[in-house]
């Protein structure tokens, strides 16, 4: 759990900073600007992981189950017996790791919204299409709900087919991903031949800040400023993982595996995420029309 929780918390990290990227793309016009306390402390939570992962079990003595940032949150075995709940298995796990994962889909789903909004925001429909190659990683090992299914029935082999299903939709998530990014470099001026490192790299005429910078319109943010939509994150998060985790011992699913359930669970998130775009697409065209 400890392992697990921790490398969970990388993708945290790089969800937070792709979030943030956009965010102030659209409220400064600014899409090119890295403050350096952000990747010094991305590289640093990176370091600090790889040194857990490399010390902890000889070092502190953790061993296969122990419970993520020392379990923080966990109610007591005692209170959960006395709340008529079933008892866990040794794997299940713990809240802050929990925590981590809905922390982990919810950014997810925050930055494709971003990213779509980018789009109208520069009149680049492009990054619409990264917003759809996005979506198998939401729903794959990495940032999505197959990996929470699969906790959900805490890691039982008769759904480990599920191991099977995040690897491929991780690789074709990789894969969209990769080509909606080629899309939007080539609609922006890119070409093939800029790979070459010996090319002379040409100056952007006076006045231009290059295709991909002038598309950018400033605008100002009209939702929830920072602070309030990160308490907004934490709160649903905190909410979600004790609802998995304690809310599940009520019910008699995670116990006895089911590939129709499990199945169920993995395919309806992504499907209602695919239902708001395409109405948001039909949306604009109205609008365009």
């Amino acid at each position: 759990d400890w392992l697990h929780g921790s490398a969970e918390a990388l993708l945290t990290v790089t969800n937070l900073l792709i979030a943030y990227g956009f965010k102030t793309a659209m409220t400064t016009g600014d899409s090119t600007s890295q403050p350096p306390v952000l990747k010094f402390s991305a590289l640093g939570i990176a370091g600090l992981v790889a040194v857990l992962a490399a010390t902890g079990t000889g070092t502190f003595g953790l061993e296969a189950h122990a419970p993520f940032m020392f379990g923080v949150g966990d109610l007591g075995a005692g209170v959960v017996s006395g709340l008529g709940l079933a008892k866990e298995p040794a794997n299940a796990l713990s809240i802050p790791t929990w925590a981590i994962h809905f922390s982990s889909v919810f950014e997810w789903i925050f930055a494709m919204g971003l990213v779509w909004q980018y789009a109208e925001y520069t009149g680049n429909p492009k990054w619409k299409g990264l917003t759809w190659g996005m979506l198998p990683l939401h729903a794959a090992a990495l940032r999505g709900v197959a990996a929470c299914t699969y906790h959900f029935f805490y890691n039982s082999p008769d759904l480990s087919f599920l191991v099977a299903l995040q690897a491929g939709l991780t690789c074709l998530g990789n894969t969209t991903i990769m080509l909606a990014a080629l899309r939007i470099a080539l609609s922006n001026g890119w070409q093939f031949s800029d790979l070459n490192p010996f090319k002379p790299k040409e100056e952007p005429a006076a006045g231009e800040s290059g295709p991909a910078a002038a598309s950018v319109t400033s605008v100002t943010d009209g939702g929830d400023d920072s602070v309030l939509l990160l308490a907004k994150l934490s709160a649903l998060t905190v909410v979600s993982a004790y609802a998995v985790k304690y809310g599940e011992l009520a019910l008699s699913l995670p116990f006895q595996p089911n590939a129709f359930a499990a199945c169920l669970m993995v395919a309806a998130p992504p499907a209602l995420l695919t239902l708001n775009y395409l109405r948001k697409d039909q949306d604009s065209q109205t609008a365009e029309a």
